[in-house]
């Protein structure tokens, strides 16, 4: 663990002395800095009890090196369109719950045609820039996989499962709020997809539901109980994680959602020093 945390510490320390952000981009940056660490703090507490034991991730996924042999997985799967420091902060958040038994978080972005959203980046894009923030840098904790190329949330998790043939597998579904009613709607369909393919691969399977509250309002409980009906464990986190959406980088060209590491830094520097960037904490800072 300290090894990524002198990792994110070296990115947010270089930021003053980039020279092209202003005091609006720095508070940007600061906020999501701090809920950054106080999940890395989490995530290092369950590591020193015992609760989390980091994966080997050398020549991951082409060699599976799990703790003990058994893979505990939290795959979070979504548009991304573009991954950015919210999503960050709620794998990060996530991982550090003591509820959340998983070893790792799986980043994949949904590559399949969505007639909602006809302007989506393509998949390839997505991930480069999924890849950009957390490669090097947030591993072996969170990591992105590259297996969501023309795959709805349906066919990612089944590639994943297969990727895993003669395991035992864990898998926990992260969730954001916002989707659960899609896939409490779908939970039948897939269930049935998932478990044929571990059949098939010799996967001893499991499955397991974490959702994430995005918004204070609204009845869940419909949702959360149509999957339990199908013996589903969920588990709804109370927390709210409600910081900008990737919405607010596309529409209010809120840059700064963006992890500037060093692998980034090129394509984003231009925006910043022709003032593109419109700082998203101006009108006030989101309670965490």
């Amino acid at each position: 663990m300290e090894a990524t945390a002198r990792r994110v510490r070296k990115v947010f320390a270089s930021l003053p002395l980039l020279g092209y952000l202003g005091q609006d981009e720095l508070r940007d940056y600061s906020y999501h800095e701090r809920l950054i660490f106080q999940a890395l703090q989490g995530i290092d507490q369950k590591v020193s009890n015992g609760l989390l034991v980091p994966v080997e991730t050398k020549d991951y996924p082409k060699v599976l090196r799990y703790p003990d042999g058994k893979a505990r997985v939290g795959i979070y799967i979504g548009s991304f369109d573009p991954f950015q420091l919210t999503h960050l902060t709620i794998a990060l958040k996530v991982l550090a719950s003591p509820r959340f038994l998983a070893d790792v978080v799986i980043v994949v972005p949904e590559g399949s045609l969505e007639p909602r959203k006809p302007q989506k980046t393509d998949y390839a894009f997505r991930f480069q820039i999924a890849k950009m923030q957390l490669s090097g840098v947030f591993d072996p904790f969170v990591m992105p996989l590259d297996i969501g190329a023309g795959a709805d949330t349906i066919e990612i998790v089944r590639r994943f499962i297969a990727l895993h043939t003669g395991m035992k597998l864990e898998l926990t579904h992260i969730l954001g709020s916002d989707a659960l009613p899609t896939a409490s709607n779908f939970i039948e369909k897939d269930l049935e997809i998932w478990k044929k393919e571990a059949l098939q691969s010799g996967v001893e399977y499991s499955h397991s539901v974490y959702v994430v509250r995005r918004q204070r309002r609204g009845n869940l409980q419909p949702w959360l109980s149509h999957i339990r009906n199908q013996g589903v464990p969920v588990y709804l986190d109370p927390r709210v994680i409600g910081t900008p959406s990737s919405t607010t980088f596309r529409k209010d060209r809120a840059i700064t959602l963006i992890l500037p590491t060093e692998n980034i830094r090129e394509k984003l520097e231009v925006l910043f020093r022709y003032n593109m960037n419109r700082p998203w904490s101006k009108d006030g800072l989101p309670k965490p």
